[in-house]
């Protein structure tokens, strides 16, 4: 066994290394893959893996239909065929499996170096949620623009910085990840993650590598974008209701105000009374003023709900 010493970085492959923390070691992750149609990458990750000395590998397999199961048996890695649907039901199926204080998910496609997994772990023990956060050297320009734009409204939804919310290098903490209720389908699980570990202890993230994918990427660039964003905004309202109703609040209130002023302004210069107008913005001030008073009561619930997730 061997522990990692910051901040000396180890060489790439993990071969010589002899240095995760005094407390952590291999032994204590269980590093689990989710793969769908990844022979072109799958066995490149698990020779890394073994470099770098782990011994706890589990393959979630997506139902493939090439190679991806045989290569990865060849390696005497076990496979488990997963069952829900989507990127969540290889979560999901991979939590049934672990036995070991700490979990880490990575890619099969090779963007994200086993090598630098020591980093996430160096930190494993004081946090629920370590997150690679990768160099944007590979990134796509879309990609690039649509990850800033994400993790700036996960950060103005959820008050907190989380350096990479949809990256696929992750560690949780097992015991605190087995109390996950993840009900998305797709690529949003990363931001379902983050959030609900938010809720259960501290998150952070350290930067890493990020490689050239071996084989054909699954993410739409525009499609799960949009959905992925289209999901933070629905959990506002159960995370950051302040935030969801403000919105609300601001979406008929104001528009409502300005037609009562626009009603009385006519009238009190012309004499014209507007009753649409007048009937309209007083019924849009009014659904503002029960977005307010379900604001209010959703903060209350909110903190009280907080507070008893620290008892």
């Amino acid at each position: 066994m061997w522990t990692f010493i910051l901040p000396y970085k180890p060489p790439i492959g993990c071969k010589s290394m002899v240095v995760i923390s005094t407390e952590i070691t291999q032994e204590d992750v269980t590093v689990v893959l989710s793969a769908l149609n990844e022979e072109e990458g799958i066995g490149n990750v698990l020779d890394q893996l073994r470099d770098c000395g782990y011994t706890n590998i589990l393959v979630i397999d997506g139902y493939s239909r090439d190679s991806t199961v045989k290569i990865a048996e060849s390696r005497g890695v076990k496979v488990v065929e997963q069952h829900w649907g989507g990127k969540t039901g290889a979560v999901k199926t991979a939590l049934d499996y672990i036995n070991t204080p700490y979990v880490a998910f990575l890619d099969a496609d090779g963007t994200y170096p086993p090598d630098e997994l020591y980093r996430l772990l160096a930190h494993a023990q004081k946090y629920v949620e370590v997150i690679g956060k990768r160099d944007r050297k590979n990134i796509g320009s879309v990609h690039r623009l649509g990850n800033l734009v994400i993790n700036k409204i996960f950060s103005l939804v959820f008050s907190a910085d989380v350096g990479d919310v949809l990256s696929g290098m992750y560690v949780l903490n097992t015991e605190v990840a087995k109390t996950l209720n993840l009900d998305s389908d797709g690529f949003e699980v990363e931001v379902e993650i983050a959030s609900q570990m938010l809720q259960k202890g501290k998150v952070t993230y350290v930067p890493i590598r990020y490689d050239k994918r071996h084989g054909t990427g699954k993410l739409s660039s525009f499609k799960d974008g949009f959905k992925i964003t289209s999901y933070i905004l629905k959990m506002a309202k159960d995370h950051n209701p302040i935030l969801f109703y403000s919105l609300i609040v601001t979406g008929f209130s104001v528009p409502g105000a300005g037609l009562l002023a626009y009603t009385l302004a006519d009238y009190a210069l012309r004499g014209v009374f507007h009753s649409g107008y007048a009937l309209m913005g007083i019924t849009l001030l009014l659904i503002g003023i029960q977005g307010l008073m379900t604001m209010g009561i959703s903060s209350l619930i909110k903190r009280l709900e907080y507070a008893v997730l620290r008892k």
